[in-house]
């Protein structure tokens, strides 16, 4: 494989993810607008739901760049420019799905309970999902390589 091709891998994950997000929360809005929540919980089961929400957003997002930059300089500096991108990609790849993970919770818990706080939940780890494009700056600062590595 070579490095222009994991860069496009990088890029693809992340369009697919991004995309496929913004595609299912406009249909759990569109639903819950015309139908409503689909189950109805108890008062207490819906405040145990949003606040386990929470907890999994307020932690999964530091966790989810902490694991990546812990994973990025462990990469070996004497590795080639290649072998430097197939390991970013499967650190970036671990990162998105993390993000990825509580933003499908908190919107399958808005389809549940039909709370507009879950949707809020949902829009700011996207907003995150958002500022982590894969732009080829940043993974070359990130790995500390130059253009003429490639």
């Amino acid at each position: 494989m070579t490095s222009k091709k994991a860069l496009k891998q990088i890029k693809l994950i992340y369009f697919v993810v991004t995309s496929l997000l913004a595609v299912f929360a406009i249909l759990s809005f569109a639903f819950v607008s015309l139908n409503g929540a689909v189950y109805v919980l108890e008062a207490t089961d819906e405040n145990n739901l949003k606040s386990l929400i929470i907890i999994l957003a307020l932690a999964g997002i530091p966790a989810s760049y902490m694991f990546h930059s812990r994973k990025i300089k462990q990469i070996n500096k004497e590795l080639t420019t290649n072998q430097k991108l197939i390991q970013y990609r499967m650190s970036f790849f671990i990162k998105i799905v993390t993000l990825e993970g509580i933003s499908l919770l908190s919107l399958l818990s808005y389809l549940i309970i039909g709370s507009i706080n879950q949707l809020l939940i949902f829009g700011l780890v996207y907003i995150v999902l958002a500022l982590n494009y894969p732009r080829k700056s940043n993974i070359f600062d990130e790995l500390e390589i130059t253009e003429p590595e490639l």
